[in-house]
């Protein structure tokens, strides 16, 4: 008598579990592709102007974001100057170096190719300060570095800051392959595959104001950390930090960007919101677009790091020991040659190409001409 409830329940649990069927709001399956403009008017003396345009993706999709390309764009100042900006690759747009005047204002004007028009709000140019320094912090465990920035303007004028950074590091492949098998023969490497260097661009919003100090300044701002297990500081690292000077407008613009993109994940972080930027589509007002137009100068600075932080954790090893004749069926590269003690024969210890060619952790071996 006791199993019949149990039995009810089962057969209940059953019946409901069959009649659920997944939900898939149009809204995430069938939104639109809405413009996203990424990019800002570089008035620092002959820096070119760089803007990417792409379309929004729905939930469901991975990937890259589609590049919106064939799009005409200009820069336009409210005195009349009007500038014409090149599509370079798929959706990114160049502007070459241009004088602009510290009493215009100017605004991004868009035509793509699905006939709908688009226009930012006129902006002033903001000047940004120098950066007074870059500095680091190595952990007191060792475990990794904290790297900051200084800076202050003198005029007390700019007030709300952003940053983005390019991160370097060189490292070296586990094993040493001096030598390699070409055409029967084994000769000297011509290129060097044991030293690498990697790049990263940053994917986090920086955001710094100094609105509630009586003084413009920023000072030991945090910028990033570098942990010592990434292997980013085992041999030497380097970041190159760009600094930008923000109106109010788009400084709330960021901040609120920085809260959707990465305060997501749980119930007590800030929920997605609607981001909006100072561009419209004039030609269709229930399109939206993404994106934050302005313009103004740009600092940077660049730091290295030189304090061998971290290990290898490597499980490379020999692989094998083979004769001249027996190379030409090997797939493994050759990372050392030696003749046995009383044998006039040279071996060639093995290893896994992994091992001993640095490019395939991502890396290229041409050096960076900013290298010390």
């Amino acid at each position: 008598m006791k199993q019949k409830p149990n039995l009810l329940f089962l057969l209940l649990l059953l019946f409901t579990e069959s009649c659920i069927e997944p939900f898939t709001p149009p809204e995430i399956t069938g939104a639109r592709q809405y413009l996203v403009v990424d990019g800002f008017l570089n008035t620092s003396p002959n820096q070119e102007s760089q803007f990417r345009l792409t379309r929004t993706q729905t939930i469901a999709e991975t990937g890259q974001p589609m590049p919106e390309s064939r799009a005409r764009l200009f820069v336009e100042g409210d005195a009349g100057s009007r500038f014409t900006l090149s599509e370079t690759a798929n959706g990114l747009y160049i502007l070459p170096p241009i004088a602009a005047k510290d009493n215009e204002k100017y605004r991004i004007h868009i035509l793509t190719q699905d006939g709908n028009e688009y226009y930012s709000s006129y902006e002033p140019i903001i000047r940004t300060p120098a950066i007074d320094s870059l500095t680091y912090e190595v952990r007191e465990d060792r475990s990794g570095v904290q790297i900051n920035i200084n800076t202050h303007d003198p005029r007390n004028a700019t007030r709300f800051y952003r940053w983005n950074f390019e991160e370097t590091w060189q490292y070296y492949s586990d094993m040493y392959s001096p030598v390699e098998y070409i055409n029967g023969a084994v000769v000297g490497r011509l290129q060097d595959i044991s030293t690498c260097w990697s790049f990263a661009k940053s994917s986090r919003i920086v955001l710094g104001t100094s609105v509630k100090l009586s003084q413009d300044i920023i000072k030991d701002q945090p910028i990033t950390y570098v942990a010592a297990a990434t292997g980013k500081l085992k041999v030497k690292y380097s970041v190159l930090v760009r600094q930008y000077g923000l109106s109010q407008e788009e400084y709330e613009y960021w901040t609120t960007l920085a809260k959707t993109t990465e305060g997501t994940g749980t119930l007590f972080d800030p929920q997605p919101s609607q981001v909006r930027g100072n561009i419209m589509c004039v030609s269709d007002p229930s399109a939206l677009v993404f994106g934050y137009f302005s313009a103004s100068t740009q600092q940077e600075e660049r730091l290295f790091v030189a304090e061998s932080l971290g290990r290898y954790a490597t499980s490379c090893a020999p692989v094998d020991t083979l004769s001249l004749g027996e190379l030409a069926e090997s797939f493994d590269k050759i990372s050392e040659e030696y003749i046995p003690t009383g044998s006039t024969q040279t071996l060639y210890v093995m290893a896994f190409e992994s091992c001993v060619d640095c490019r395939l952790r991502g890396g290229t071996t041409v050096r960076p001409p900013f290298w010390r």
